[in-house]
Formats: structure tokens, C-alpha cells, sequence
């Protein structure tokens, strides 16, 4: 963290741990709740929630939230089967988060076996299909898609103060908004408005000045966060793209203290 330039590193287990096991997520939470209290000044948490059991899942958040200090959740993009969370039975998890004002980080899944087979598999390697299917291309569209279902489900209408973090510069959705909108995904919305208002982008191993832009012209600076996706990226790489980003002068000084501490401070309330 020290090479990296880094003050604070927020914790989470593995994002699939525990999806349908509300006792194992207590004891995930209570371990990282743990790793945190040797260093409170360096650390904190997110939440991981049994989302199979949306109830417990809102009990668990709440009880991280309010008992363990916890400042949001980070859950898998899907179940285990592939289900997306746009089903009104899952509106508990969100109305929680909106009641105690945290976010929940919406975090890339693997795709299922039938998926990656469908889809992803082809006349080229398995090694080069699972990256088809994950870190190359699946996990982002993946979660530009269930962001989209989320919106066309009006679960931003139900929750209209929810607040929603997705990494990855955004997940591929900052080139698709104003496509979106212009088709009439929803004539009542756009979601322009709900990227504005709902949404914030951390760059979470993303590191070249050029994606940044582009995310910036679509995106209000307040909704926008330094990541570094450690330890799938190193806080070092993640140093080094600030120092591009600072030389590219993309942001004023006041804009690049907010990307990178403000806007992570004032969201997580730090």
C-alpha cells in the first residue's frame, strides 16, 4: 500500500463466497471485520450477502452496516445459476442499502457452464475462451447487461436514491449511453440521468489515459473513483497510472483530488 501511494484499502471476500450460505457470509464479514481492527486506519470493509436468500441477505447487510462498521456490500453479478437481481424479490437487498445509505458494488461473475459454452467457446483454446468469457470481455458486458436490466426494471424508479459502484471504467456501458438513450430503451428515463444520479465508475485495473477520457465525457467527476482491483492488479501499476493521468492533465488539480480520495471519502464516508 505504501508503494502504491495508498492511505486506505477497502476489504472483501471473494465475491461468490457464500451466495446461498447466510451463516458463512456472518463468518466471512466477522473475519474481515477481524483483518480490519489491526489496522483501522488503513482498512475497511465490504460486505459479502447470501443474495440467494435476498431477506437474509438485507438482515446481513444491515447487521455489517450498523454492528460491524462496514461501508456498503460488494456482490456477485449473478447467482450461481445465472440469475440477474432485476426480479422484485430481491428489491429487500436494495431497499436496505438505499434505508441505510451505502452502496452496493455490483462485481463481475463467471459465467455459468452453459454460457461459457455457448458463447465463449470456439475454434480457439480453452485457455482463450475462459479469457473470452472473463477478464478480456464476458465479465464487463456481463454486468454492462444486468446494469441495463436493473434500469429497464425500474428498480432506480422504486429506489431512487440507491447508490450502485461498478468497476472496470465503467463496464463498457460509458460508449453505449447515448446509443441507449437515442433507441428508447425506455421512454420515460433516460439513462443518462440514472448514470448521473445512481451510479458511480471506479477505473479498478483500467489504466490507460485513453479509456479514462472517455468515461469523463459521459460521466459528472463526483461519480467517479480511483480502484486498483488489488491483488488482480498491483497498487504499484495503479500509482503509475495516476502519475499518467496527472501528466495527461485529463483533470484540474481539484477534479484529481477528487477521482482520486474525495469522492471515495464522501461516498463511503470515510
Amino acid at each position: 500500500m505504501d508503494a502504491g501511494h495508498l492511505s486506505m484499502q477497502v476489504l472483501a471476500q471473494q465475491s461468490a463466497t457464500g451466495l446461498d450460505d447466510p451463516e458463512g457470509c456472518r463468518a466471512a464479514n466477522d473475519a474481515v471485520r477481524s483483518a480490519i481492527r489491526a489496522n483501522p486506519k488503513r482498512f475497511a470493509g465490504f460486505a459479502v450477502l447470501p443474495m440467494s436468500l435476498p431477506e437474509e441477505a438485507a438482515v446481513e447487510l444491515k447487521r455489517s452496516v450498523t454492528t460491524l462498521g462496514f461501508k456498503g456490500a460488494m456482490i456477485w453479478n449473478h447467482l450461481k445459476d445465472g440469475t440477474y437481481y432485476d426480479a422484485a424479490r430481491f428489491d429487500p437487498v436494495f431497499a436496505m442499502a438505499q434505508e441505510l445509505d451505502v452502496p452496493l458494488y455490483l462485481h463481475p461473475a463467471a459465467p455459468t457452464a452453459d454460457i461459457a459454452s455457448k458463447l465463449f467457446a470456439g475454434n480457439y483454446p480453452a485457455a482463450v475462451a475462459g479469457r473470452l468469457g472473463t477478464n478480456s470481455w464476458g465479465w464487463h458486458v456481463d454486468v454492462g447487461t444486468h446494469v441495463l436490466r436493473l434500469y429497464s426494471a425500474g428498480l432506480f424508479d422504486r429506489f431512487p436514491k440507491l447508490k450502485l459502484i461498478i468497476g472496470h471504467n465503467g463496464e463498457g456501458l460509458p460508449m453505449f449511453i447515448d446509443r441507449i438513450d437515442s433507441t428508447g430503451l425506455r421512454n420515460d428515463t433516460t439513462f443518462g440521468r440514472v448514470w448521473s444520479t445512481n451510479i458511480w465508475s471506479t477505473t479498478s485495473a483500467f489504466f490507460t489515459v485513453r479509456q479514462f477520457e472517455q468515461l469523463r465525457q459521459v460521466s459528472p467527476v463526483e461519480r467517479i473513483m480511483y480502484s486498483v482491483d488489488y491483488p488482480f492488479s498491483t497498487n504499484t501499476d495503479g500509482w503509475a497510472f495516476v502519475e499518467k493521468l496527472a501528466q495527461a492533465q485529463v483533470l484540474t488539480d481539484a477534479e484529481m483530488d477528487m477521482f482520486a480520495w474525495k469522492n471515495a471519502e464522501t461516498l463511503l464516508k470515510l
